[in-house]
């Protein structure tokens, strides 16, 4: 279908072949800037991530054993998801340099996301367990690391899944408005402002392949961690 409307398109730089981009993306390939870009924004994506992934999870841990901090961190959660992402790069672009604002957005994308899931998570764990830890005197960390995480793992397996998505599309659109150096963001505004369709839809393709590959990478991990346990 994508052949047939560039075929009734007629026009390379409104609508480019599949053969074209594909052609073209071989072509990046083979140039040392296309892979500086890739893992220019793949650094600073994976780094937003695991910070906002990390500290999610121990927000969250935060917010379901002490109620205050629920109460105080309950609205700011929902400021931060409510919010735009575009609102969030515009304010950090007078705030902070360009190269660190990816990494940045990235956090904020899946830190709400991880810490609301795990204090909802750990609110669900079998309360005849909790009950039982009772009886039987487990407390503090040993009930924590039998019946809360065991019960919050599968919730949060499933988060970090869905939030490796957003951080990865988040930090690239970071970088399209702010374009660092060696980025995929930078390619894209670029082609954009030099009307380089071809371009646009190859390194469009890039951020779909490594958005998959990502997600693979990160579903085997969290399947042997699993199975390890």
């Amino acid at each position: 279908m994508w052949q047939l409307a560039a075929w009734a398109v007629g026009r390379a730089v409104i609508l480019p072949t599949p053969f074209a981009v594909a052609e073209r993306f071989f072509e990046l390939a083979e140039t040392a800037g296309f892979y500086r870009a890739l893992f220019g924004s793949l650094s600073r994506v994976l780094i937003g991530y695991l910070a906002g992934t990390l500290g999610g999870i121990a927000v969250g841990i935060l917010m379901f054993f002490v109620r205050p901090a629920r109460t105080l961190l309950s609205p700011l959660l929902t400021v931060i998801r409510s919010t735009p992402v575009a609102s969030f790069i515009i304010l950090t672009l007078v705030m902070m340099k360009n190269a660190h604002i990816p990494t940045f957005i990235t956090f904020l994308m899946v830190f709400p996301m991880l810490a609301g899931t795990t204090c909802a998570a750990l609110g669900e764990t079998d309360p005849q367990l909790l009950e039982a830890a009772r009886v039987y005197h487990v407390s503090g960390f040993a009930r924590f690391r039998a019946l809360y995480l065991p019960s919050a793992a599968p919730q949060l397996r499933s988060q970090a899944l869905t939030s490796l998505g957003f951080a990865w599309k988040a930090g690239v659109a970071a970088e399209v408005l702010c374009y660092p150096q060696n980025s995929i963001g930078l390619y894209l505004h670029d082609a954009k402002a030099h009307l380089e369709t071809v371009d646009l839809f190859a390194y469009t393709l890039l951020i779909i392949l490594v958005s998959l590959l990502l997600e693979k990478l990160l579903r085997l991990l969290l399947g042997k961690g699993a199975r390890a346990k």
